[in-house]
Order: C-alpha cells, then sequence, then structure tokens
C-alpha cells in the first residue's frame, strides 16, 4: 500500500473533458454581455446638438467697389446733374469711406485737421490727407471761390490714387 499502488477500491479521479471549462467561460461571457447591453441600449441618449456655421458673406471688392462710385460720381458731375461742389463733397466722403472700410483708421469720422494729425504717426494717410486737402476748398466754399469745376479733375485724379495705392 505504501509504495504508490492504489486498491482497488478506490477509483482514480475523473478527468473532465476541456470542452466544460470553455463552456463555463462562455456562459460567463454571454451573461456579461448580456448586462453591458442592458446597461448601453436602455440608458438616455444624449441629445445630438448641430452646429451651425454662421453665415459669412461673400468677399466684397472694396476697392472695384469704390472705384466705380468714383466713376458714377465723375459722371454726374460731367452730365451736370450734380455740381462740381457736392461732387468734391461726394469724393471726399467716397474716399474717407473706403479707408475706414479697409483700415483702422475711423478716416469717416475725421476732419482735415484729424486726417493731417494722424499723417505723422501713420503716414499711409499723406495722400488720403492730400486729396481731401484738395477736395475741401471747392466743397464748402461758393462755386466762384472754391473753383469747384476747375478743380474737379484734380480731385477725380487724387481720389482714384487713394483709393488704388492704399494698402
Amino acid at each position: 500500500m505504501r509504495g504508490g499502488s492504489v486498491p482497488e477500491e478506490f477509483q482514480q479521479p475523473l478527468a473532465h473533458s476541456g470542452w466544460w471549462l470553455v463552456l463555463a467561460l462562455a456562459l460567463l461571457a454571454a451573461v456579461a454581455l448580456y448586462y453591458l447591453a442592458v446597461i448601453l441600449l436602455t440608458r438616455k441618449r444624449r441629445p445630438v446638438v448641430e452646429v451651425e456655421t454662421p453665415w459669412v458673406p461673400e468677399p466684397r471688392d472694396l476697392r472695384a467697389e469704390h472705384l466705380a462710385e468714383i466713376d458714377r460720381i465723375e459722371r454726374a458731375v460731367h452730365r451736370g446733374d450734380v455740381p462740381a461742389r457736392v461732387g468734391h463733397q461726394h469724393l471726399s466722403r467716397t474716399v474717407r469711406d473706403y479707408v475706414a472700410e479697409v483700415s483702422q483708421i475711423p478716416a469717416d469720422k475725421m476732419v482735415l485737421a484729424d486726417l493731417k494729425a494722424t499723417v505723422r504717426s501713420d503716414p499711409r494717410t499723406r495722400p488720403l490727407a492730400m486729396a481731401v486737402e484738395v477736395m475741401y476748398p471747392p466743397a464748402f466754399a461758393s462755386e466762384e471761390e472754391g473753383k469747384a469745376a476747375e478743380r474737379f479733375p484734380e480731385a477725380l485724379s487724387r481720389a482714384r490714387q487713394v483709393v488704388t495705392t492704399w494698402t
């Protein structure tokens, strides 16, 4: 009995098939998947938030728009629809509006003295100040004193120069 022999009344342990272990692990995995599915499928869903893309206007060609406005003013003065004095006022407004739209300089709200003072801090404003200086006397004086009709071609030239060369 002592030497490793087993009495006949005892049986050797039964060897279980390996499939039982695989089956047990599969059942355990199925139960885990069941609970995971229940949790995922029954919880409240977050609402889908659609982000609206903001409307962006088409880029405008401000230079072309203002040059067209200068051409329109020139035609109106040459046809006689608008006096040259008023043409000078419109030219001044157009070039100052252009500079205000394309830069951080509030030229549309500045008078000639402000523009001249700005030349020291921003040399780009020199052509604008010179153009407005040509336009102001005819714009605010009477037709005879300001010589509006005589100075109109120079004012047109200066206005176009400001709009075409501004950076």
